[in-house]
């Protein structure tokens, strides 16, 4: 085989060399110029017709004369021995191909072994040679039997793989279909969520607006009320001024005797004084402090979120929790606290539980941990176990956030965050409707992990 592919690239390369460069085909009548090219004598003869001029060589254009052309006897015999050993090749494939049964290219004999090294038929000749002499050599129609049957074998398991890949694909294609359900539904709640926000935004800003206007409409009339009435003030006591001058205007006039009553002309001079110590009355204004609208910002926190003030819930506890008499601060005791069978206290779990549980809305609180080393806290549910040992995993109702050694969370394993900043502050936020549960550093408002799930039960603080 590997000398039937020399002898065939042998072959396509001797083919090439044999070929006119004009037509591209066997040489026919080969002629050779001068500069030792040939060419067909018909290809070269075309060329000397249509050229006006000075003929030049197509090859390397090297001027030439109609009387240069010379007969290649030696080129034309080349070409007919390979025309004559290509039609006998041809002539034998054929021959080989017309039988029924497969013959050895080499040496013409009826193949009947199978290499299974080589993976190809040979004959006996090929079998006694050198290069199949240690060969493992099966006769064809075993061999064919064992191909056949691993070939079934093979068919078989990719016909099962592929059932499998086209069960995976159907089974990928109703979760691709019942993710982007799930994807479309959780954007249409945000979309909501958003559009009833935002509405309860527009109408706070609104009510605002119209207080603030209600407010600065009610400041102006008081103050043109004010205006109008210091302009009749001043107009009365303009009216006293001029007919006190015109009292003494007649008392000047008068005899000389009745210039003598000077105690008239003095109250008259004194109350002149006075008007006109009181003709500058104070203007009213509109106070800077009177213009300035609400922190809108502020409060539209409050519009989206509620922060939740609320107390420990001593039945909630861990055991070995003692709760002040405020009920919002816990302190470790090496001892049990000696309390009556209640179900709701946790034994394996050292946390303690406000008393306001939720079932809707939004909430956030926050936790003061200081520069403690150890501590967990987060969101529980109602309807979580507390009597024995269980993880404190989300699947178990528990979403939190530990610190020891680090901070960790459960994702969905025992999870350290590489968190660069230690937090002093915690900020609890729980998304009842949205099955959100996000922690914060409340001292510089970073995000530091959130668990997302769906709530169906009571869901209480706890640390």
């Amino acid at each position: 085989s590997e000398i039937n592919t020399t002898m065939a690239a042998f072959m396509e390369t001797v083919s090439s060399d044999l070929c006119c460069s004009i037509c591209l085909d066997l040489y026919t009548d080969p002629v050779m110029l001068d500069c030792s090219h040939s060419f067909c004598r018909a290809c070269i003869s075309q060329i000397m017709w249509k050229t006006k001029g000075n003929l030049s060589c197509p090859h390397c254009r090297q001027v030439f004369f109609h009387t240069s052309l010379k007969p290649n006897l030696a080129l034309a015999n080349i070409v007919e021995s390979f025309k004559a050993e290509t039609s006998e090749q041809s002539r034998k494939r054929q021959k080989l191909e017309e039988k029924d049964e497969f013959y050895c290219e080499k040496h013409e004999e009826k193949l009947k072994l199978f290499c299974e090294e080589d993976q190809e038929m040979v004959c006996l000749v090929c079998a006694m040679s050198e290069s199949h002499k240690s060969h493992n050599l099966l006769p064809i129609k075993e061999a064919f039997q064992i191909y056949k049957t691993h070939t079934h074998t093979e068919v078989n398991e990719t016909f099962k793989f592929g059932s499998t890949a086209r069960e995976a694909r159907t089974e990928m294609t109703m979760k691709k279909t019942i993710f982007k359900k799930s994807i479309y539904e959780k954007t249409s709640y945000l979309k909501k969520q958003m559009r009833e926000d935002f509405s309860k935004l527009h109408k706070f800003i609104n009510k605002e607006e119209g207080d603030f206007k209600n407010k600065l409409e009610r400041k102006e009339m008081e103050v043109l009320k004010q205006l109008e009435e210091n302009g009749v003030k001043t107009a009365q006591q303009i009216s006293r001024v001029e007919q006190s001058i015109s009292e003494i205007q007649k008392r000047l006039n008068s005899q000389r005797q009745e210039l003598l009553k000077v105690t008239r002309i003095l109250f008259l001079l004194e109350f002149g004084a006075w008007t006109k110590s009181n003709w500058n009355t104070k203007q009213p204004t509109l106070k800077q402090g009177n213009t300035q609208t609400c922190p809108i910002p502020i409060r539209v926190k409050l519009v989206t979120t509620c922060r939740i003030r609320s107390t420990i819930n001593p039945n909630r506890t861990h055991l070995n929790l003692i709760v002040s008499d405020q009920k919002t601060h816990v302190q470790w005791s090496n001892k049990w606290q000696k309390v009556h069978d209640n179900q709701e206290k946790f034994i394996w779990h050292s946390v303690a539980l406000i008393s306001e549980g939720f079932t809707s809305g939004k909430y956030y609180w926050e936790i003061e941990v200081g520069e403690h080393s150890c501590w967990c806290l987060g969101v529980v549910r109602g309807s979580a176990v507390r009597k024995k040992y269980i993880e404190a995993s989300p699947a178990n109702g528990f979403y939190c956030l530990n610190k020891l050694l680090g901070y960790w969370v459960y994702c969905p394993r025992w999870t350290c965050l590489p968190l660069t900043v230690e937090a002093r502050k915690i900020r609890v936020c729980l998304d009842y409707e949205g099955g959100q549960v996000s922690f914060y550093n409340a001292d510089n408002m970073s995000h530091i992990y959130t668990y997302t799930d769906t709530f169906t039960d009571k869901m209480y603080p706890y640390f």
